[in-house]
């Protein structure tokens, strides 16, 4: 079968179960790396209003570069091919868009291992050593993108991306944004426990018919 056809069949539906296209067992959680978040209830979970944060999680690296082009993905390691694209709006409304926003990323590799597995500024770590790890700034009308592939999962945690989010005036947001699971996942989006204190709307919705597979994220600062 065709590797897209692979990934259409595997990344269409939001928890629905997908085929698992990689075969690799869970890796173990980094240190700090475990569920943190606060469990909502069933009605909280229903409101996507202003964005929820969540913790840091592990292994942040502070002043990484500008991706070119939006490419996270810059060292070429293997995986599916995931492009998230959005807004940053001030408020629970489109009325507001937010430009020069930077839109922090990082995220495991697709075996759940992180480029480098440390913290501190980008100074600390050689090039090479440093993956799947940038920003992006947002445009006049509050637009970001950027592409990558999809995380892997590793012991006590769904997929997911890390996201901080700073706007001159704004409090830096932490959140992550929750990659739908494959069907041989240990975790899933209702069983983390940082996903139980994000509304439903973190889980993104992947549409596997655009190439790259391709889902969207809004990002809601409070005024």
């Amino acid at each position: 079968m065709k590797k897209t056809a692979l990934i259409a069949a595997s990344l269409l539906f939001v928890g629905a179960g997908c085929a698992d296209l990689f075969g690799q067992a869970p890796r173990q959680a980094p240190p700090g790396g475990g569920p943190g978040g606060n469990g909502l209830t069933a009605e909280q979970k229903q409101v996507c209003g202003l964005t929820t944060s969540v913790t840091e999680g592990p292994y942040y690296v502070s002043d990484t570069a500008a991706l070119k082009d939006g490419e996270l993905n810059y060292t070429g390691l293997p995986g599916n091919p995931l492009k998230i694209t959005g807004h940053v709006y001030q408020g629970l409304d489109d009325t507001k868009p937010l430009a020069d926003a930077v839109v922090d990323v990082w995220q495991a590799d697709n075996a759940g291992s992180y480029h480098p597995n440390a913290n501190g500024p980008a100074t600390k770590f050689e090039a090479k050593d440093i993956a799947l790890r940038g920003h992006v700034v947002t445009d006049e009308n509050g637009a970001y993108e950027f592409t990558t592939i999809y995380p892997g999962e590793y012991e006590g945690r769904t997929r997911h991306i890390h996201i901080k989010v700073r706007a001159p005036g704004y409090t830096e947001l932490t959140t992550q944004l929750i990659v739908p699971s494959l069907a041989s996942d240990a975790v899933t989006f209702d069983k983390d426990t940082v996903s139980q204190g994000l509304p439903n709307c973190h889980l993104l919705t992947i549409d596997a018919s655009k190439t790259p597979t391709t889902a969207s994220f809004d990002f809601r600062l409070p005024q």
